[in-house]
C-alpha cells in the first residue's frame, strides 16, 4: 500500500510510519507539541492539525491510532469522506465496536507490542518485528487480504478472531497484567512502601505497567469490564 494516512501520531503511530518507510505517508496529529516533534523528525509527507486540513485524495489505507473513546466517530468521519479507502484502527479492547454500524470499508486490528511510554519521541520503526496482529474476523475477502498484506509487510504476523474471543483472550493476556499493576501500586503507596528503592527487579518489572497512561487504560478496563470481572473472580476463588 503506497498511500497512507494515519491519524494520531503518538508512541504507535509513529512506529507504524516508522516501520512503513514511504514517503507518501501523511498525518493527521491534533496534539502541537506531537506536531512539532513529527515536523522536526520529517517522518512524513505532510502533516496537518485536522482531517479538514487533508482535502481531497485518495489513500489505500488510513490507520486510526486515536484514543478508544474517539475511535468511532473518527471512523464515521473518515469513512464518509474516503468511501474507497481500507480503514482500520488499533485499539487494545473491542467491545465499544459492537454498538455501532461499522463501515464496509473498515476492518479492526491489534499489534501485540507496545510500551508504557508514549508519544512520537519514543517511536520505534522495528517494533512490529515478529509481533502478532490480530485482526477482527471480517467477511470481506478483499478486506482482509489488504489488512493482512499491510501488517505482513512491516514484518508482523496476522491471527483473526471474532471480537468476543479476542476480549477474552487480552483480558487473561495483557488488560488484567495492567489492571493488577495499577492497583498493586496503589496499595503500595496507601502503605507507604518506598518499593522504588527497595523492591528487586521482578517486582519493577510487574510495576512497569503502572507507568502506562492510565486514562488510556481506563477506558480499556471499563470497556473490557466484563471478562476483568469474570478474572477477578477466578482469582479470588484460588486466594480463599
Amino acid at each position: 500500500m503506497k498511500n497512507i494516512l494515519i491519524i494520531g501520531s503518538g508512541f504507535m503511530g509513529t512506529s507504524i510510519a516508522l516501520a512503513v518507510g514511504n514517503r507518501n505517508t501523511l498525518c493527521v496529529e491534533e496534539h502541537a507539541p506531537f506536531k512539532d516533534f513529527l515536523i522536526e523528525r520529517d517522518i512524513y509527507k505532510n502533516i496537518y492539525s485536522s482531517l479538514d486540513e487533508v482535502g481531497d485524495r485518495e489513500f489505500d489505507l488510513i490507520i486510526i491510532c486515536s484514543r478508544q473513546k474517539s475511535v468511532p466517530d473518527k471512523i464515521n468521519e473518515v469513512s464518509k469522506k474516503y468511501p474507497s479507502s481500507i480503514i482500520t484502527e488499533i485499539s487494545s479492547s473491542k467491545n465499544f465496536l459492537k454498538k455501532y454500524n461499522m463501515p464496509e470499508n473498515f476492518i479492526s486490528s491489534h499489534p501485540i507490542c507496545g510500551s508504557h511510554n508514549t508519544g512520537p519521541q519514543y517511536s520505534d520503526g522495528e517494533l512490529f518485528k515478529n509481533k502478532e496482529v490480530i485482526v477482527i474476523s471480517n467477511p470481506n475477502k478483499f478486506l482482509s487480504e489488504k489488512i493482512e498484506l499491510f501488517w505482513n509487510s512491516i514484518g508482523a504476523k496476522v491471527t483473526y478472531m471474532d471480537i468476543d474471543e479476542h476480549n477474552k483472550i487480552y483480558a487473561f493476556l495483557s488488560h488484567f497484567p495492567h489492571y493488577f499493576s495499577f492497583i498493586y501500586k496503589k496499595i503500595l503507596e496507601e502503605e507507604k512502601i518506598d518499593y522504588k528503592r527497595l523492591s528487586g527487579d521482578s517486582l519493577k518489572e510487574i510495576l512497569r505497567l503502572s507507568e502506562s497512561d492510565k486514562d488510556l487504560w481506563d477506558e480499556i478496563f471499563s470497556d473490557n469490564k466484563e471478562n476483568l470481572d469474570f478474572l477477578v473472580e477466578k482469582v479470588n476463588k484460588y486466594l480463599k
